[in-house]
């Protein structure tokens, strides 16, 4: 069990972080009774609010397993510290592992590895169709592990789905993030033609990001072309410098599953300082050009939370039964001008 100390007054109580909001009234009550009756009954008063507490923290050790994507640096070592974060907010136990190469067999084995673990709750970073899941899901129950999705919902969804296989998804509406892409274009007036990339074809998420901007554009009469690029930000840059060259009336770009750092190099290499440039998630590179002015802006789905969120919920159905009747949506949201200087901050931070 996570150790803190809590200062109530003029005493300090060793305790769990479960009953923090206990000892958090006690001080307000024990501050009153001083003042009417002097420190014996603040005494008395916060000894009784110690019981209180006493009985919350009170509980079995929760061990939870959050499977990650990748090792928790950059974007996912943002997942990682908010699952961490959580597990002492809440003192329970939270081990996160990967597999060394995110294939489904590979991760699967690490969940396979969490259950024989005897983890309580098992948050997956799930990256593929549910039908990948569904064996290894069957087997967590059968155990009695609590299992859920630290990934995007079903598009559109809202309500949670009784059959689901996943105890809860906690991540950004994807469709909705490609559609809000193309809405913000469409709002400053785009004209022309618009390329929107992926760098990675077998990523499911991306490739739902990248067609829904284009039908949404589409839709709205604009002129939208899909390109599949590679990892590689050299030939990233090579393959939309030889696209602009093709087509001289692009008036915007968009990487949907990397980081901007290609793009950036193609635009000033073919000199097109009026190319408006957008990406995904949040990336020292992308705040500095947005701050600049050589990005318009990013989508954000603020994967800290995605990190912290099942964390809390598993912990919560473990300890009260509780399962959220709607998906935990973690965005999409933007980031711009107008807020750049503060999302900059919380990243230093690492909340963002």
């Amino acid at each position: 069990m996570h150790i803190q100390n809590w200062k109530v007054d003029d005493f300090t109580v060793r305790q769990g972080p479960a009953a923090h909001a206990a000892y958090v009234i006690g001080a307000a009550w024990t501050r009153i009774a001083r003042a009417k009756t002097g420190v014996a009954a603040a005494v008395t008063l916060a000894a009784a609010v110690l019981a209180f507490g006493g009985e919350a923290k009170a509980q079995d050790d929760i061990s939870i397993y959050f499977v990650g994507c990748a090792a928790p640096t950059g974007f996912h070592g943002y997942l990682a510290r908010g699952a961490e974060e959580a597990g002492k907010n809440l003192g329970v136990k939270v081990t996160y592992i990967y597999p060394d190469q995110l294939t489904i067999p590979n991760q699967v084995q690490k969940i396979e590895e969490a259950i024989a673990a005897q983890a309580k709750g098992i948050a997956v970073c799930a990256f593929t169709e549910d039908s990948s899941y569904a064996d290894v899901a069957a087997r967590a129950k059968e155990a009695g592990i609590a299992f859920g999705s630290a990934a995007a919902p079903p598009s559109g969804a809202q309500v949670r789905d009784p059959n689901d296989l996943f105890l809860f998804r906690t991540g950004s509406d994807e469709a909705a993030a490609g559609k809000l892409t193309a809405q913000r274009l469409l709002a400053m007036g785009v004209k022309g033609r618009v390329v929107v990339a992926n760098q990675q074809p077998g990523d499911a998420s991306c490739q739902l990001r990248a067609t829904s901007q284009i039908d949404a554009l589409k839709a709205a009469g604009v002129e939208a072309d899909f390109l599949e690029l590679t990892m590689d930000p050299g030939q990233q840059s090579e393959a939309i410098f030889n696209y602009l060259r093709l087509h001289p009336d692009t008036a915007a770009a968009t990487s949907t599953c990397d980081v901007i750092d290609g793009f950036l190099s193609a635009k000033a290499d073919s000199g097109r300082t009026d190319l408006i440039l957008t990406g995904y998630d949040i990336v020292a590179q992308s705040l500095e050009a947005i701050k600049d002015g050589r990005q318009s802006f990013t989508i954000d789905q603020q994967q800290f939370w995605r990190g912290y969120m099942p964390v809390l919920l598993l912990t919560h159905y473990l300890k009260y039964g509780l399962i959220q009747g709607n998906y935990f949506l973690t965005g999409p949201t933007i980031v711009d001008k107008d807020n750049v200087e503060r999302v900059a901050a919380l990243v230093k931070e690492g909340y963002r």
